[in-house]
């Protein structure tokens, strides 16, 4: 709106500038008389004497005359104009300040969730390790998140069960975030949680100590500064005050407080199975004797757009199933000594995943949160089968 209303009042001053100065070029181009005071004027215009230079100066008209009345009717229609353009103006700043009415998003600074959600964005991705090569989620071997089984989605906010909301500040369950395509989505996300004060209190302590872990980790200057801001975004207020506006801040700072309690989760997840992979690698390079059947750290590529983070540890279960058997049920137990015996049969023991837990998938919409819980995806547990 404010661009065409300066298009249209620059395409009026143009014009009008135009029309003016066509008058004073018609003006400059009479045939009128120089006017040179002379000596002893004493301002009046009886003291003045028109002086032709030569006979093609001569006058032929009401010069004098028709001149001031063009310069009096240019001033008039400048003066006229001048008014038109004030009275224009006061109508565009009037209109303006309509539209500001109107659409206060366009002015209003970005709430807290919408600058948390994006430091917790970057944060994720400056912090987290990246594949090299072709980015997971576009290699061949992703698998889409959606194609997962899953539990049905839950909304988290005011509505929220408790054990909703106890399970996800007690749990250190795998969770990944999704974030949506386009960051402006979120601007008007504003999600509320209500937390009783034992939970709460369970809730500061957990977010105490997950910082006071990934600050001890070599994580570089910028993870710390971002970590700081993340920290400010969801500092929880203290409880006793009424004001409206201050409980509604207060249930939101809840809110943004368990997501960063899941982001350090999964940072510090990340973290213990890569050292878990790196000892895996040195006994493996160390030691010629086949390992009996255990949990081995397995990381798959997973697929959706904005996923933090884009890979999952889901483990595995490898290693030989041999007399003695430490980790097997009645039926492996009869099975393996049948075959020790010799008796053919037509499979061996398998070593094989018995325990699973969930992949909780936090999706942001501009909307609200959904919370997703994708059933049995990573192992915990292995056995002889």
């Amino acid at each position: 709106m404010l661009f065409y209303a300066r298009f249209w009042l620059i395409l009026l001053l143009t014009v009008a500038t135009g029309l003016c100065g066509a008058k004073i070029g018609h003006k400059e181009q009479d045939n009128s008389p120089m006017v040179t005071p002379i000596s002893g004027w004493n301002g009046d215009e009886q003291d003045m004497a028109r002086i032709p230079r030569s006979a093609s100066e001569q006058p032929i008209g009401p010069s004098a005359q028709s001149t001031h009345a063009t310069e009096v009717a240019c001033d008039e229609e400048q003066l006229a104009h001048s008014r038109a353009m004030d009275d224009f103006l006061s109508a565009l700043n009037r209109e303006s300040e309509l539209g500001r009415m109107e659409n206060p998003l366009d002015e209003k600074p970005p709430s807290r969730t919408y600058l948390f959600l994006y430091e917790l964005q970057k944060f994720l991705s400056d912090i987290l390790p990246r594949k090299e090569g072709p980015a997971p989620q576009r290699g061949a071997n992703a698998v889409s998140l959606d194609a997962l089984h899953s539990l049905p989605p839950l909304s988290l906010g005011v509505s929220s069960t408790v054990s909703l909301l106890s399970g996800l500040v007690n749990s250190s369950m795998p969770t990944v975030f999704v974030f949506p395509e386009r960051q402006q989505g979120l601007q008007t996300h504003r999600v509320e949680v209500t937390l009783d004060s034992p939970l709460l209190s369970v809730l500061r302590m957990r977010l105490d100590e997950a910082m006071a872990q990934v600050k001890q980790q070599e994580a570089g200057q910028k993870v710390l500064d971002r970590l700081q801001k993340l920290s400010e975004l969801s500092a929880l207020s203290p409880d006793g005050e009424d004001d409206e506006a201050v409980d509604k801040d207060r249930k939101e700072a809840q809110y943004r407080s368990i997501l960063l309690l899941k982001a350090l989760q999964v940072v510090l997840l990340t973290w213990e199975v890569e050292r878990a992979q790196r000892a895996a690698r040195a006994d493996e390079d160390g030691s010629s004797v086949p390992s009996q059947c255990r949990l081995q750290s397995l990381t798959v590529s997973l697929r959706k757009f904005l996923l933090e983070p884009s890979t999952a540890n889901i483990n595995n279960c490898e290693g030989v199933c041999g007399f003695p058997l430490t980790n097997a049920n009645n039926h492996a137990i009869l099975l393996n000594s049948h075959i020790q015996s010799g008796q053919p049969v037509n499979r061996s023991l398998c070593c094989v995943p018995v325990d699973f837990d969930d992949l909780c998938v936090i999706e942001l919409e501009s909307e609200g949160t959904n919370i997703f819980f994708k059933t049995n995806v990573v192992a915990t547990k292995c056995e002889c089968r």
